[in-house]
């Protein structure tokens, strides 16, 4: 199986601080030494990413929806992205808001 690059953009209801952004990154699939999760400098977006197997491109895309809501589970907010990636192809999903 392939490893595909997983990402994923929350929008926070409210403006997300570093120390938010520790909170997550502590408790978002312990254990995943590909796991990164940042903020935006304005503070509105926060996003992570991850290498995973998958099959395709269309299940790494269903992984980085599943990613995206573990991220709403632990602040509140709209995914309002989730994309898989490869060194020759992506698979992106944007919300229409």
């Amino acid at each position: 199986m392939p490893t595909v690059t997983v990402y994923a953009v929350l929008r926070a209801a409210t403006p997300v601080d570093d120390a938010t952004v520790e909170a997550v990154a502590a408790t978002l699939r312990p254990g995943d030494p590909e796991l990164r999760v940042w903020r935006e400098p304005d503070r509105a977006a926060l996003r992570a990413s991850t290498d995973c197997d998958a099959e395709d491109l269309d299940a790494a895309l269903e992984l980085a929806h599943a990613l995206g809501e573990e991220l709403r589970e632990r602040c509140p907010g709209d995914v309002v992205e989730a994309a898989a990636l490869t060194d020759d192809d992506s698979l992106v999903w944007r919300a229409w808001l």
